[in-house]
């Protein structure tokens, strides 16, 4: 002999989809509330990098890097800005990014204040080695302002005249003076 629930009739799908929704609300009451959501990551400090202008003389080619404190805090910067330089095409150009041997005053810990700004140095000699190989001409950069921190593409404003020794240098991050 069949049972049936206590005012349901037979045929009444929609009283048993009540019940069982009932049930679950009731079940569900019971669990505990879900863990909270994680909080959110620690934001990297706002490091904003720009190019000055480019200082030729005799064939040796400076040309000044600034990251300024763009954030809401103080930032801590210690090292070398990466750097990688680019042909109009797009195309990574194949350079090795040395250490200045002029002007670098080596990496130590720095810290910006909101809206300060820091220098490097970036030079190269424009010189041709080598008649066989096309001197290289940079139109963009891509510039990390510590090696750790991602790129950021940053528009020379100007050709940059490599030549074909495949060097350019960097010094670390100094006060701007």
């Amino acid at each position: 002999m069949k049972r049936r629930l206590a005012g349901v009739r037979r045929g009444n799908v929609h009283g048993v989809k009540l019940v069982a929704a009932v049930g679950v609300l009731l079940l569900s009451a019971c669990t505990s509330a879900p863990p909270p959501p994680p909080p959110p990551p620690v934001p990297e400090p706002c490091l904003k990098v720009t190019t000055g202008i480019v200082d030729a003389a005799l064939g040796f080619r400076q040309m000044g890097l600034y990251v300024t404190n763009c954030g809401a805090k103080v930032a801590e910067v210690n090292g070398y800005p990466a750097v990688k330089f680019f042909d109009a095409q797009g195309n990574l150009l194949d350079l090795t990014v040395g250490r200045s041997a002029t002007d670098d005053p080596g990496a130590k810990p720095l810290t910006i204040k909101p809206a300060e700004q820091l220098v490097a140095h970036l030079s190269w000699r424009n010189t041709v080695t080598d008649i066989d190989r096309v001197p290289y001409t940079a139109t963009a950069l891509e510039i990390a302002p510590l090696e750790a921190m991602p790129g950021q593409k940053v528009d020379p404003k100007t050709k940059l005249d490599l030549g074909n020794t495949s060097r350019v240098d960097v010094t670390a991050w100094m006060p701007k003076k």
